[in-house]
């Protein structure tokens, strides 16, 4: 063995490696001590719901102002909060109304027959490419679970008719479900909206009721019968202006083919809305 080689090998691997060391030291990127405590306040979900990647890259751009301090739904209030006082700004720490997903169709396997047997791959956006998907309707839900899977929480199951079903409590509005639909069924809204239209078909009357049961049929009686003028018909699909409603319950009360949804714990039955009309106490 030449000794010298060695030497010189050895040598050589020291000065590198010094090169090394006082390079990195040089070219070191310090990094804000915030930004390890803000992470620390989030959950740890890696959902995607502030719109970032994961959790550490969420962290790292509301320390460089690129985000603000809200953006996480899977932390909530707390997590907000606690990102304020680490950034040293204000937040509403009365909070601010919660999100929940919605599904916006009722078209089960009874109210919606399939128009053939799909026997591929058990997932909506595959069979929603199998000749426009198996279901008779065309902007109904597919009903194999794909939402379900995407959800990070727990927060959403299958019921036994073959739809999604959304446990409020449990969801964080993360978007998960919403990406995941092929359909776009699935709508993030506040908590605390009272009535909504559950169905998305954009079809004529005459078509939607040879082929769901539920679906709504673009007939307007809901709109007419409104107190507060707040919803419109469009597509041949009535819409709410959830800034108008006033929750009184007459639109589904009045609707033939039963696709508008109550939260019976929040509608005013009962009572007078904003414009002194009596709401029948048979809204159920």
């Amino acid at each position: 063995m030449n000794i010298a080689a060695v030497v010189s090998l050895g040598a050589m691997g020291l000065a590198f490696g010094a090169a090394l060391a006082i390079a990195a030291k040089k070219l070191a990127v310090e990094t804000d001590p915030r930004e390890g405590k803000v992470l620390e306040a989030l959950p740890g979900a890696n959902c995607g719901g502030c719109g970032y990647p994961g959790c550490a890259a969420y962290a790292a751009a509301v320390v460089s102002g690129a985000a603000g301090v809200d953006r996480c739904p899977a932390g909530g209030d707390a997590a907000r909060i606690r990102i304020a006082e680490i950034m040293g700004v204000s937040t509403d720490s009365a909070g601010r109304t919660r999100r929940i997903a919605f599904v916006k169709c009722l078209g089960d396997r009874e109210a919606c027959p399939e128009r053939f047997s799909y026997d591929g791959i058990q997932d909506c956006r595959a069979a929603n490419l199998v000749g426009g998907g198996h279901k008779s309707c065309r902007y109904g839900c597919l009903g194999l679970g794909t939402c379900v899977a995407a959800c990070l929480f727990d927060a959403m199951h299958m019921s036994d008719s073959g739809l999604p079903v959304v446990d409020r409590e449990k969801c964080v509005a993360c978007g998960k479900c919403v990406e995941a639909c092929p359909r776009g069924l699935i709508e993030l809204l506040d908590e605390d909206i009272a009535v909504y239209v559950a169905c998305s078909s954009k079809d004529k009357g005459a078509d939607v009721r040879k082929i769901c049961k539920v679906g709504c049929i673009g007939c307007g009686i809901c709109a007419k019968n409104c107190p507060a003028s707040a919803i419109a018909v469009t597509d041949f699909l009535a819409r709410i202006d959830q800034e108008k409603c006033t929750r009184c319950g007459i639109c589904a009360e009045k609707c033939p083919m039963k696709c508008i949804v109550l939260d019976a714990d929040q509608v005013r039955v009962g009572q007078a809305d904003s414009n002194g009309v009596a709401v029948s106490a048979d809204v159920q």
